[in-house]
């Protein structure tokens, strides 16, 4: 295949015209020397008369494999040139890029019921133990009971001190 694009242009436009002449009748048929289609037969004579040649269509099928091979493999042989080019064009990796990554452990609950039951015991400590809510101490918290006890009956405005 030493043709261009140009070439196989011209082959395709060629045996397109080739067609269309002989299409027209001006370019006889190798069957018929008088330039028109060979006659069909009603009494079934028409048929073909030898057998396709096998060793012309081996040879064809060949060459097409042979082509189709031969692209594939300058594809991939211009893929793994361009590829090396590319690797050439880059900077080299540093050694804090090449090493290799360890993620840390994952940190998990050894046993997530006592840390449940210890998360519960202190929220209830706060709950029905006594204790001062700032560092001043001027605020204080009272056990939950102890603080109904004291708003039962009383006025929660503020008028009934």
């Amino acid at each position: 295949m030493s043709g261009g694009p140009s070439n196989r242009a011209g082959i395709v436009a060629a045996i397109l015209a080739a067609l269309a002449l002989r299409g027209t009748g001006l370019v006889p048929y190798r069957d018929d020397p008088a330039g028109g289609r060979p006659a069909r037969k009603e009494d079934g004579e028409g048929h073909e008369t030898r057998d396709v040649n096998v060793r012309n269509t081996v040879l064809v099928m060949a060459g097409l494999g042979l082509g189709a091979a031969t692209v594939v493999g300058g594809m991939a042989l211009m893929m793994h040139v361009f590829a090396a080019w590319q690797r050439e064009a880059m900077p080299a990796l540093t050694p804090q890029q090449t090493q290799a990554l360890v993620p840390p452990p994952p940190n998990l609950q050894a046993n997530p019921y006592a840390d449940l039951d210890r998360e519960r015991a202190a929220n209830r400590a706060r709950l029905d133990g006594y204790g001062y809510l700032d560092a001043e101490h001027t605020r204080a918290r009272i056990p939950l009971d102890r603080a109904m006890q004291l708003a039962v009956g009383r006025s929660l405005d503020g008028e009934g001190r």
